[in-house]
């Protein structure tokens, strides 16, 4: 839980985190010689206490626009798992158990040590009844549109639908994962943001797949009418 950061707060109030090496721990958070939090690159291997942890003990955070999920204690998460970070020039809007946070709900930090920049894409999908059980988006034979065009991280999104079961899913055109991305695609569409927004897995075989309550009946009342979709995930 991102309470553990108290008293880690820098005087323009910001958290103090640094690079490695590791030298002391602090509520199980890893410290360099100066007493800042050590950060590092991902993959996240372990959670400990909600924070996650890469390989080397380091905490691994993510640069996005906003959380792609929320943990307990306001702690806002990347697609993955990492720490959802503010960009510096991102100025603290509020403080919550004595931690920073910007207008989006994002930690502010001192520096951006390990911390990737999540890739994002913002289309506009215009939805189809594709099947009888699935809407939304098809490139071939087309059903829908999407806009301005279907490529995202180095691949196609052929396939952007929802389910009757209020499964939601997102397919290349390779049946492998996007290239520029690693681990689960984070997936803002319509009125499906903040803490309803769709955290999707890559199912090993054909398509990232997610749900979310409610996803079909919605996407079916928008059939016709331009949407706002994002995806978005961590870099490799």
């Amino acid at each position: 839980m991102s309470s553990v950061f108290q008293g880690l707060i820098s005087a323009a109030g910001r958290i103090k985190n640094g690079a490695a090496p590791i030298t002391q721990y602090f509520r199980g958070l890893p410290l360099n010689a100066a007493g800042e939090v050590v950060s590092g690159a991902g993959p996240v291997t372990r959670f400990d206490q909600g924070i996650p942890f890469n390989a080397a003990g380091a905490i691994v955070g993510i640069q996005a626009a906003n959380p792609s999920d929320y943990g307990p204690g306001a702690t806002p998460y990347g697609p993955n798992g990492e720490l959802g970070i503010a960009a510096l020039a991102a100025p603290v809007s509020v403080f919550f158990q004595g931690v920073p946070y910007d207008a989006n709900g994002l930690l502010c930090v001192a520096q951006l040590v390990g911390a990737a920049v999540i890739v994002s894409k913002d289309f506009t999908l215009t939805s189809a009844q594709v099947s009888i059980s699935t809407v939304g988006y098809r490139l071939s034979p087309l059903s829908g549109t999407l806009a301005p065009d279907n490529t995202y991280a180095g691949g196609t999104a052929d396939l952007i639908l929802a389910q009757d079961n209020d499964t939601f899913y997102v397919s290349t055109g390779t049946n492998t994962p996007f290239p520029g991305i690693a681990g689960n695609l984070a997936v803002q569409v319509g009125v499906f943001q903040g803490p309803t927004r769709i955290v999707a897995t890559w199912d090993g075989f054909d398509r990232y797949l997610g749900s979310a309550p409610g996803i079909y009946n919605y996407m079916v009342s928008k059939i016709g009418q331009t949407i706002a979709l994002r995806l978005s995930g961590a870099p490799p």
